[in-house]
């Protein structure tokens, strides 16, 4: 793996240029490698609709927020008191819900009796300051509501559905004392709607690597969007599939200028991030290449291979 990684790439980086982050994620890399994401206790889920159009990376300021993978359209409307979630937490809370759903098969969740105990649940590090961000893009997160829009112009047709994440939660964190264990176990309970979104054909990932990318929001959408788009690519028995910049631009990259500049500058951070995940998912080296237009992928192995967990894929539409 290292060998591959470390060879030139397309904008020329080598070995001796590579940042500490870079080395730091091919170090963990190197460690993932040498046991399989189940037996390692390690095997995660993320819902499927989630790994084709994502949550904002930063914060919008906004109550509303709209992403278009081109057939999928996402929108999520924030809570006027938490706001819309953003960043890596939520994407990491959504892992760990969808993963504690697949697992348990129950649409309550337990949380732990701290804020604390919950950071621990996720594997996140944390102080003060940490986990108060924790609580409220928890909280954010329970309280948006995610639209989903399924276009299919060729038949004139147009599916949608509104998901409510939670429909009821008991948070009995202390704001003052985060390691400070209450009497009552803090839960949380998903909605039926959503309950079956996550556990109908789930997305299995290697959260081990879904957490070394966390420094990036981008690099954990792209992580999970490979994982499913190959799996896709595979069972369809297509050859290969073309992905144009622009669209891809309209599914990641918010923020970016709408001129050329703007699609210059979201493709060499797409890249930059690919690259990285590169480093987690070696099968598709060499799958995956960057053309003028369009991101070509051809076939590989999946990532997550034939484990109970890949079993829940199934392939209804892309």
């Amino acid at each position: 793996m290292a060998t591959r990684i470390l060879k030139p790439t397309q904008d020329g980086t080598r070995d001796m240029e590579l940042t500490p982050r870079q080395r730091g994620l091919i170090e963990e890399a190197m460690q993932i490698e040498q046991e399989e994401a189940a037996k390692a206790g390690a095997l995660g889920y993320m819902a499927r609709t989630l790994a084709q159009v994502t949550l904002p990376h930063t914060n919008p300021d906004t109550l509303y927020y709209e992403r278009t993978s081109g057939k999928l359209t996402l929108a999520v409307r924030g809570h006027k008191t938490y706001g819309v979630p953003f960043g890596s937490i939520p994407r990491v809370v959504l892992a760990w819900m969808c993963t504690e759903a697949v697992r348990t098969q129950d649409p309550t969740l337990e949380m732990g009796r701290s804020a604390a105990d919950f950071s621990r649940k996720l594997n996140l590090h944390y102080n003060g300051r940490d986990l108060a961000r924790l609580k409220k893009q928890c909280l954010a997160l329970a309280r948006a509501v995610i639209s989903v829009d399924a276009d299919d112009p060729k038949n004139n047709a147009l599916a949608f559905e509104d998901l409510k994440i939670a429909k009821r939660g008991f948070v009995f964190w202390s704001d003052k004392n985060p390691e400070q264990q209450s009497l009552w176990e803090s839960t949380l309970t998903l909605t039926e709607d959503f309950y079956e979104a996550v556990t109908t054909k789930p997305i299995p990932i290697d959260m081990r690597a879904f957490h070394a990318l966390s420094k990036s929001p981008l690099a954990m959408d792209i992580y999970t969007w490979l994982t499913y788009r190959m799996f896709v690519l595979r069972v369809s028995g297509r050859p290969e599939a073309l992905i144009p910049w622009i669209g891809l631009k309209a599914q990641f990259g918010a923020g970016y200028g709408d001129d050329a500049q703007g699609l210059r500058s979201f493709k060499s951070n797409f890249l930059k991030r690919l690259r990285e995940v590169l480093t987690f998912y070696p099968e598709a080296d060499g799958h995956v290449e960057p053309g003028k237009e369009h991101l070509r992928l051809t076939p590989c192995r999946l990532h997550i291979g034939h484990t109970k967990g890949a079993k829940l894929y199934r392939l209804d539409t892309p």
